[in-house]
């Protein structure tokens, strides 16, 4: 951490110098004299900068709350095998704060809840299928956003949808983010090592750097990066010097490939978030760290059978809430290592994004619904031919392929052909050229026949 305005944040103690001094009037017996206060206050595990005026406003001296609070924390703190560039040890803290969360992730793998796999359209194939490749685009879009991409959600899905060739940088990002989506699946089975770090980081940066070289390498003594506040442009955080990147990224793959059990057990989805933090606190790459950090997450938790994280765009929630994610950080580095807090953020980006499934499976089958009156004008439409013409209703001005009705719903491109030409063939919709490409249009007058049905 940089002497910049966040080490005013810095709290005012340590767990050591807490448990230091234990005579008559020290700040331990003082911190355990309003234990119970502070438990009541510490629900949500606040850093010293959110505990301070909190504390204050309950009538506590903040200093004292803070010990109290690092005191009650201290009994379910877990160090771990990784360590900050100073040589401390990461931890983070099990118990109370994180089981919530942790069990309605569980929940909604195990068949939980409206975004479940076990329940309405998650139950189904074709659903599934559809649903997958949505999340593959929208986790490519929304990634490269994050990373200043010079294009729009709209723009990104439908290039993904036609699989045009990329045109700019902002396209290519988006392009390589999808190829590194779909390239981790085929990796549930590799362990995590710097060879597969280094191919993925050049999957994600190809076409995209100013120096290739950079690509498929971690940065060499020469390249010292410094992470930066997006706004203010302040030093946040300076990652660990390059010559220490082969030691700390070999630890982070074995903390990684260890298989935790027993006493040693760490929920998988810490885990993962953990592999998130380490690979952007030591910014192995001159480019490409976050990208990175986000698609190794992914890859973690598709590793031990979370596949509800095929249907969850993460990065939508972090790129919403996108001030959070840096706090995250610094609130760790700030505090001892304790990556409870970017585990907290990372959990609560995951809930949000289990909200945004369950609404988005509501509204599909909406959707599915509403495209069943498209059978009085055709009893034979099937589910697909269904969804193209209710999505065309709405968006009037939509050209369709297919390519892009084949890459939008799984399927081949002899099927994909046959769904369309058949809705033709039907005068549900009609065709024009674009060069050698055959584009689907919707027939304008649909919308009348509808109504004249009283659909």
């Amino acid at each position: 951490m940089s002497n910049s305005k966040f080490e005013s944040e810095k709290p005012p103690l340590t767990i050591e110098e807490i448990f230091r001094d234990r005579s008559k009037g020290s700040i331990f017996e003082r911190a355990f004299m309003i234990l119970g206060q502070v438990r009541e206050l510490d629900t949500e595990y606040r850093p010293w900068r959110k505990l301070r005026p909190i504390a204050r406003d309950a009538g506590l001296d903040p200093v004292d709350a803070w010990a109290a609070a690092k005191f009650l924390r201290s009994s379910d703190f877990r160090a771990i095998s990784l360590y900050t560039s100073n040589f401390g040890r990461f931890g983070y803290s099990e118990g109370r704060y994180l089981a919530e969360s942790l069990h309605r992730i569980d929940r909604a793998f195990g068949g939980g809840g409206a975004a479940s796999l076990e329940h309405g359209m998650l139950s189904d194939d074709a659903h599934r299928t559809r649903l997958r490749i949505r999340t593959l685009m929208d986790e490519a879009a929304e990634s490269s956003l994050i990373e200043g991409a010079a294009t729009t959600r709209k723009d990104a899905i439908e290039l993904l949808r036609s699989r045009r060739d990329a045109k700019t940088k902002g396209e290519r990002m988006v392009m390589n983010n999808f190829a590194a989506m779909q390239q981790i699946k085929q990796w549930r089975d590799r362990p995590l090592s710097p060879e597969m770090l280094r191919e993925l980081q050049g999957i994600l940066t190809e076409g995209t750097l100013k120096n290739p070289e950079e690509s498929r390498r971690f940065r060499r003594l020469d390249e010292p990066v410094r992470v930066e506040h997006e706004i203010t442009g302040e030093v946040i955080h300076t990652p660990p010097p390059a010559e220490s990147l082969p030691g700390r990224v070999e630890a982070l793959c074995a903390f990684a490939n260890k298989v935790h059990k027993g006493a040693e057990f760490i929920h998988p989805i810490v885990k993962a978030s953990i592999l998130h933090f380490m690979i952007g606190y030591d910014h192995p790459f001159v480019d490409g760290n976050g990208r990175t950090a986000r698609a190794v997450f992914y890859w973690y938790a598709l590793r031990q059978g979370y596949s509800i994280f095929e249907y969850i765009p993460i990065s939508e929630r972090i790129r919403a809430g996108r001030s959070r994610y840096p706090q995250a950080y610094i609130d760790c580095e700030l505090d001892e290592g304790d990556l409870t807090y970017f585990v907290l953020y990372k959990l609560d980006m995951i809930e949000q994004s289990l909200d945004a499934l369950a609404a988005h499976i509501r509204h599909e089958e909406d959707k599915i619904k509403r495209s069943e009156r498209l059978l009085r004008l055709s009893k034979d439409l099937s589910l697909r031919q269904r969804l193209i013409l209710e999505h065309a209703i709405r968006h009037p001005r939509t050209t369709y392929t297919v390519k892009s009705h084949m890459n939008s719903n799984g399927i081949t491109a002899a099927t994909a052909r046959k769904d369309l030409d058949d809705l033709v063939r039907r005068r549900l919709m009609t065709t024009s050229k674009r060069a050698r490409e055959v584009l689907y249009i919707v027939v304008p007058t649909l919308q009348n026949r509808l109504q004249k049905k009283g659909l």
